[in-house]
């Protein structure tokens, strides 16, 4: 399997460490949705990242489409979303809330990178802050210890400490170290482990500079 994209890309990594977490052997074209956008159009017709191109030639686009099929590959007993039932409900809530947070956090890196600081929307700026930060504070409040649901690692605590991680790097006034113990918990306690470390970004994966 090949996985497009740079792991600054937290949709990229949410896919990569999936992968690991299921010893699924891959490997990596790390383009750039910038600057290859004509390799990239040839991959995904939208320009977006992740892709996984499967062994059998046939590509895949979206995280969460991806991950249902590596799911799907790892079988009931190992998948990190439950088949079914109140447990599968409560990892997906939790997947789709860090998910909505990544989409307003994405917006609001790309409207300040953009743009000149005289010509940011401030209005628009100022929902996106308050739509993450209240959708942090429902994680922070459901977060357990080690992980989202305590003791049971699951794909909520793969997009959550993916998602985490790109606030940090890219947008960190949303996830301030003042605030959100537990989710600064969970976010530490996943980057120890060894399916995140080895879909940490290399310093060359990046985006453009404002110009």
């Amino acid at each position: 399997m090949i996985l497009v994209g740079q792991f600054d890309s937290l949709f990229v990594r949410r896919v990569a460490v999936t992968l690991h977490h299921y010893h699924m052997p891959y490997t990596r074209n790390p383009i750039s949705v910038f600057r290859n956008v004509g390799e990239m159009q040839k991959i995904n017709p939208l320009i977006r990242v992740p892709s996984l191109i499967l062994e059998t030639g046939e590509t895949l686009i979206d995280s969460s489409a991806i991950i249902d099929h590596l799911d799907e590959m790892a079988g009931p007993a190992r998948a990190l979303t439950p088949a079914h039932g109140p447990e599968r409900r409560k990892v997906l809530q939790a997947v789709v809330l860090a998910l909505g947070i990544a989409d307003k956090a994405v917006s609001l890196f790309y409207e300040r990178l953009f743009h000149i600081d005289k010509h940011i929307n401030r209005d628009y700026e100022k929902r996106m802050l308050s739509q993450a930060g209240a959708a942090l504070d429902k994680l922070e409040h459901d977060c357990g210890a080690p992980w989202f649901f305590d003791s049971k690692f699951s794909q909520a605590d793969v997009t959550i400490g993916c998602m985490l991680g790109f606030l940090k790097m890219r947008v960190p006034d949303i996830f301030p170290a003042g605030k959100f113990p537990k989710l600064h918990a969970l976010s530490l306690h996943c980057e120890t482990k060894e399916d995140f470390v080895k879909a940490r970004p290399s310093p060359d994966e990046t985006v453009p500079a404002r110009s």
